[in-house]
């Protein structure tokens, strides 16, 4: 088969892909010898795959290793591999708050907009998983991609810029558990106020009842003054890890009812810190309100006295309004 009988979509695929570039040069050598060890056993089928020598095997390694994507399952935020889509590689550039993201809908892989998008404006995605401090990230990205990272995130004096400086500090070692994180499951639930403020704003927002008018800035205003303990990677860190343990205690089916309304508080504190880092409309956002709202839920309907519950929760701001909203 010829080039010029390929159908159109793949011929513009296989344009794209001799344009990117490999970066072989600035591999690590001991990459560089992995693919040296899988390009012999492609030469050895050369006739089959049709690469003329083991340094074009090794060419198209670099390319597509510096140049793929996370994949992730059609229906849920959970990776599944890489792929590299030449075009998609060559016309979109990263940014560690994209406005542009990916999405599966049965074999099909389609670029969706997170926001608005102007004439003019350049289509960005995130190329690795923004939930991560400043300084790995830009580790992360000169490792694999041999760029370093400029986007406004990182770069600059923005709101969301400030938001991440105040995520990537560091703890010390005297103070890593956040306040309020429990040490065990039988004191009282509590939350703090940043939480809710930040869930509300969020739901305001996705429920077009806000506008995105200074959000940024409403974000900063309510996590600027939170000690890092609080306030950090390693802060979400704890957080995830509490609700994690509190669904594996409610799927033993063997809890009280203080483990299920942590695992309520617990989920909220990991909303509003996915709201402070990535893109509001975010698949995984997403799937994180849905899950907060199964939690309050499931935890009225599983109490022995509901109606007790009420001015707790009122107390807490945990409702079945705000799960409701949260599920929309």
């Amino acid at each position: 088969m010829s080039f010029q009988t390929l159908p159109a979509w793949l011929r513009v695929q296989c344009e794209a892909w001799h344009m990117l570039v490999t970066h072989r040069d600035k591999h690590p050598q001991f990459v560089l010898t992995q693919y040296e060890e899988i390009a012999r056993v492609i030469h050895a089928h050369r006739e089959d795959i049709r690469l003329d020598s083991t340094s074009d095997a090794i060419d198209v390694l670099c390319r597509s290793g510096c140049n793929n994507f996370a994949a992730y399952e059609p229906n849920g935020p959970r990776m599944s591999g890489y792929l590299c889509s030449p075009l998609v590689s060559l016309l979109l550039n990263h940014s560690c708050l994209p406005n542009a993201a990916f999405v599966y809908v049965g074999g099909l892989q389609i670029v969706r907009a997170l926001d608005d998008i102007q004439i003019g404006d350049e289509i960005t995605l995130a190329y690795m998983d923004g939930l991560q401090p400043r300084d790995v990230r830009q580790k992360q990205l000169s490792a694999v991609y041999f760029f370093d990272c400029e986007c406004s995130k990182c770069c600059g004096e923005s709101a969301r810029a400030q938001v991440d400086v105040l995520m990537s500090r560091a703890v010390s070692v005297d103070g890593q558990m956040p306040e309020y994180l429990p040490t065990d499951y039988v004191q009282p639930p509590a939350i703090e106020p940043w939480v809710l403020k930040v869930v509300d704003m969020l739901l305001a927002y996705c429920q077009n009842d806000g506008t995105r008018d200074n959000f940024d800035q409403r974000l900063l205003d309510c996590v600027g003054s939170l000690p890092p303990r609080n306030f950090s990677f390693a802060a979400y860190t704890h957080w995830l890890e509490c609700q994690d343990e509190c669904l594996e205690r409610i799927s033993a089916e063997c809890v009280s009812n203080n483990v299920r309304v942590w695992a309520c508080v617990s989920a909220m504190y990991v909303l509003a810190f996915y709201t402070c880092v990535y893109p509001l409309y975010l698949s995984l956002v997403g799937f994180q309100c849905l899950e907060t709202s199964k939690l309050v839920w499931n935890t009225l309907v599983a109490s022995e006295k509901p109606n007790e519950m009420s001015n707790e929760w009122l107390e807490l701001g945990l409702s079945l309004d705000r799960a409701k909203r949260l599920a929309r």
